[in-house]
């Protein structure tokens, strides 16, 4: 066994056990109250759930509390994350977007393959992303996905968010955490907005794994952002949402709430989720301002949902939502299983191998 290890040492991290279940039930419990307002108006939102918008699950996908295909890209490059560390044990070097190309490909293919990808629930049909779909069968066709130098097309849209920020398991370096979430970003959205509001979205899950402060999460992405080279409109969005948590006049409106950006954008609904986000303890304000609203309340429900999560709520998710929304027991498992993978007591045994069988690539 080579001693060189990678990853995100969890040993010592204050609240794990809360945080990691807390962002995956927090992102499928916010994506699925997002979904049944989805691109309805503020007003009609606010008119038939009242101020707030819903904050019980509706039958939207056949059944209440169904995850959204963001969530379930999210929970299979997450199952991809623990494959990647398991064949990092055995090999000197990893990359663990080698993985995540795998899981996107299971997803579309619908491969049960392994303990997590048997749930039936991950490969149902719910409104999935045509730019990762189409990225998916390129590299079906022809062996590969696209990057920083050469994308696929010049698609910003929201869906690679959730998915991306598993990078923040990868590495205690969060300028390399920043690079993986750009990285599976690149896999099938171009834009660089896309994939530089990835990667700082990657580097807030992580720093909120380390220190449940999220207003200096984004103040820690806001600094690995000016490293990459066009990074000035992601950087000076997060910073808009930093500033207006703190303006003597801050408005917590829709109307507002929208104004930081295109929700259907990655950048947008970043900077949508996290405003919500840092503007309460209430996981009914923060999810139900991110919902309403004008736009893509599927894509930043599931955002906010995970930052509140992951900073420190994951304890105070909504008892009946947690119990109702789909695959939560297997989630609390798969965070189980993480946790113990990214640690120094790692599960080795030949069961654990074959729920998590991993690729011979480097």
């Amino acid at each position: 066994m080579p001693e060189w290890k990678t990853g995100l040492d969890v040993r010592n991290l204050n609240g794990v056990d809360i945080a990691l279940p807390g962002w995956m039930k927090g992102a499928a419990i916010g994506g699925a109250l997002g979904a049944s307002v989805q691109f309805n108006s503020a007003a009609d939102i606010q008119k038939r759930y009242g101020e707030h918008g819903p904050m019980q699950f509706s039958d939207v996908f056949g059944k209440p509390g169904a995850i959204t295909s963001d969530t379930q890209l999210m929970l299979l490059s997450m199952d991809a994350m623990v494959r990647a560390h398991v064949r990092a044990t055995w090999f000197e070097r990893t990359d663990p977007v080698n993985e995540v190309k795998l899981g996107l490909r299971r997803w579309l293919v619908m491969e049960q393959d392994g303990w997590f990808p048997r749930a039936n629930e991950l490969f149902e049909r719910r409104w999935a992303d045509r730019a990762t779909v189409d990225a998916i069968r390129h590299y079906m066709d022809d062996g590969t996905f696209g990057t920083f130098g050469n994308p696929l097309n010049n698609s910003q849209g929201s869906s690679v968010l959730s998915r991306a920020g598993v990078a923040a398991l990868w590495s205690s370096d969060m300028a390399e955490v920043f690079d993986i979430g750009a990285r599976i970003a690149a896999l099938t959205h171009g834009h660089p907005n896309a994939y530089l509001a990835a990667g700082a979205y990657a580097v807030i899950v992580h720093y909120c794994l380390r220190v449940r402060n999220l207003v200096r999460a984004i103040d820690a992405a806001r600094t690995y952002l000016t490293r990459w080279k066009g990074h000035e409109e992601v950087h000076d969005t997060l910073s808009r949402v930093v500033d207006a948590q703190f303006s003597a006049d801050a408005k917590l409106d829709p109307a507002t709430i929208e104004s930081f950006g295109d929700s259907t954008t990655a950048l947008g609904a970043l900077a949508i989720a996290a405003r919500a986000a840092i503007s309460d303890h209430r996981f009914e304000y923060v999810v139900g301002r991110a919902i309403t609203i004008n736009g893509d309340s599927a894509a930043t429900g599931a955002l906010a949902g995970a930052l509140y999560g992951v900073s420190g709520g994951g304890n105070h998710l909504p008892e009946d939502l947690v119990a109702q929304v789909e695959l939560s027991e297997r989630m609390s498992t798969l965070a189980y299983q993480v946790r113990r993978e990214f640690s120094e007591e790692p599960m080795y045994s030949d069961e654990f191998y074959s729920w998590f069988p991993f690729s011979q690539k480097r």
